[in-house]
């Protein structure tokens, strides 16, 4: 496999990862809102999109590398995506907690964090889903 097919293979990996994280996601809203009511959906919404687009930043981060990338820069990659990941999720709370701060009360919250957390079970289950690309 060429260094461009390996280069290729990453990206589509990546967004692979995001596509079943986006899935995760649509269930957790639709399961939220049939079982609570449409704020505890918004609540869920906004928590899984906190972490979509962490993750979508250090896709694009850390698996756009140029070609022929020594150790070392594809290892700094991994890192600068990282920080930013979780920079990314900080300043998006933050956001959450001054300009919806209906959703930081209560059952909201709860909702919010716990999606949050589900969003990350993607990269549990991707593996499982996308085992074609893993070979």
């Amino acid at each position: 496999m060429s260094s461009s097919e390996k280069d290729k293979s990453g990206v589509k990996l990546a967004f692979g990862f995001i596509g079943v994280q986006l899935a995760i996601c649509l269930l957790v809203v639709i399961s939220t809102y049939v079982v609570f009511d449409r704020k505890m959906a918004e609540a869920a919404l906004v928590g899984c999109l906190i972490n979509v687009v962490a993750s979508g930043y250090f896709a694009i981060v850390s698996l756009k590398l140029p070609k022929n990338a020594s150790p070392g820069m594809i290892l700094a990659r991994f890192y600068v995506g990282e920080v930013g990941k979780f920079v990314i999720v900080a300043v998006c709370f933050a956001w959450v907690f001054k300009y919806l701060p209906e959703l930081i009360q209560g059952r909201h919250a709860i909702i919010l964090f716990v999606a949050f957390l589900i969003a990350q079970v993607a990269f549990v289950v991707a593996p499982l889903v996308l085992k074609e690309d893993f070979n």
